[in-house]
């Protein structure tokens, strides 16, 4: 309960939707009427009252088929429904299944990492992790109100880990973000065929510090940048300096922790183009 407390306020809970369980059910309870009319006109055939040419054992054979497709409905449907539920507060989520509960709090996620399946135009799921423990917590697609999870996620991490980079980074300390190509972000699009194979992946490193910015070891200063841009025909972000040339690129959700990235990012720019201008 103090844990609980300690997190803030409820914002929303997510679990496995169970819409195809119900509808496995529904659809059990549908095919065992069928099987119940078929059995019905084989004791009619047997008690003559109505007369079937072919094999009498096909109609047996068509129940026990109807049957094992309605169960077998029924337990893909049941193993489809299983997973954790993730309770999200102001300051953190809480991860409970049937073996307990862990609490993330949203100063200790490192990386958010957010990406498209299926044929959705919208990114339907969100993976976080501390990067020292290593393993992913996912909310799927497969969630009642995916889409809602994500916006809190990320607007929450960026609320709460801002102001907390930014005094880390006035203190002389970088900050380490990670991200994955744009080609490894669209080959997993095309080819990824599960969860696990999209969160299979080996992220670089952007180090952050509170004057430049290091990536794939090309160090450039914040006051060279001058914008970001997106092109959503692509689903790519862009870096550009004063020059307007792209020094860096990636797919739209390839950074890890995007939002809070270029919030701090942003905010990292503008104090180093007024210190810049102050000196002139």
């Amino acid at each position: 309960m103090n844990e609980t407390l300690q997190l803030g306020d409820l914002k929303s809970k997510h679990a496995p939707s169970k819409a195809f369980f119900y509808l496995s059910i529904f659809f059990l309870i549908l095919f065992t009427g069928i099987s119940g009319l078929i059995y019905s006109a084989i004791l009619s055939v047997q008690q003559g009252k109505s007369r079937f040419d072919g094999d009498i054992n096909v109609l047996y054979y068509a129940i026990v088929f109807v049957m094992l497709l309605g169960i077998g409905m029924v337990l893909l449907a049941k193993y489809l429904s299983k997973g954790k539920t993730y309770v999200i507060h102001t300051g953190g989520i809480i991860a409970e299944d049937k073996d307990g509960s862990k609490t993330y709090s949203f100063s200790t996620i490192d990386d958010l990492y957010v990406f498209r399946s299926g044929k959705s135009f919208v990114a339907n799921n969100i993976a976080f992790r501390n990067r020292n423990g290593g393993q992913w917590e996912v909310i799927t697609a497969r969630y009642t109100g995916v889409v809602k999870a994500i916006d809190t996620i990320r607007e929450l991490h960026k609320v709460m880990n801002t102001p907390l980079y930014t005094e880390r980074l006035s203190n002389g300390k970088p900050i380490t973000f990670q991200y994955i190509s744009y080609g490894t972000a669209a080959s997993k699009q095309l080819f990824a065929t599960g969860t696990q194979s999209f969160l299979n992946v080996k992220p670089k490193d952007i180090v952050l510090y509170h004057d430049r910015i290091v990536i794939d070891n090309k160090e450039t200063m914040l006051f060279n940048l001058a914008r970001f841009s997106t092109n959503e025909f692509l689903s790519q972000v862009s870096i550009h300096d004063n020059q307007n040339v792209s020094i860096f690129s990636t797919a739209t959700n390839g950074i890890f922790s995007g939002y809070t990235f270029v919030t701090l990012l942003d905010q990292l720019v503008n104090q180093q183009k007024q210190r810049v201008s102050a000196d002139h």
